[in-house]
């Protein structure tokens, strides 16, 4: 039962806190001593705040940031996530045929390690192309 509720647990985090940008949900799912591997410079932030900072990090970067689950496994107190992030590069362009500029939009395919910890998010690492666009 364990596993399935680890699931539960990650897939809350990419469908209401990622997805909907809802920080309220993970102040019960996230460990005090939560971490991410996503940006060195918060090393020195702990739990809710490692992520809050990860997901403003992103939504500046990308608008309209949207993950979907593809297939989730567990392996021990691990969850794996295999997930497409879809999103529109807020500081990146491309100028298409007509000669028009746009933005670019991010279409990524990526893998998460989840790990928990006493029923909660202790650690997040993503892993994904450094260079996700395509226009």
């Amino acid at each position: 039962m364990p596993a399935q509720q680890n699931k539960a647990t990650v897939r809350r985090l990419f469908e209401e806190v990622w997805n909907k940008n809802d920080l309220d949900v993970a102040k019960d799912m996230i460990h005090d001593d939560y971490r991410s591997d996503e940006n060195i410079t918060f090393a020195s932030k702990r739990g809710l705040e490692v992520l809050a900072a990860d997901i403003e990090f992103y939504r500046e970067m990308y608008s309209d940031l949207t993950f979907t689950i593809e297939q989730m496994f567990t392996e021990e107190d691990t969850v794996v996530t295999v997930w497409r992030a879809t999103g529109v590069a807020t500081n990146e362009f491309f100028t298409d045929r007509l000669g028009k500029e746009r933005n670019r939009e991010l279409k990524a395919e990526g893998v998460s390690l989840s790990r928990i910890a006493d029923g909660k998010l202790i650690e997040n690492n993503l892993y994904w192309p450094r260079d996700p666009l395509h226009p």
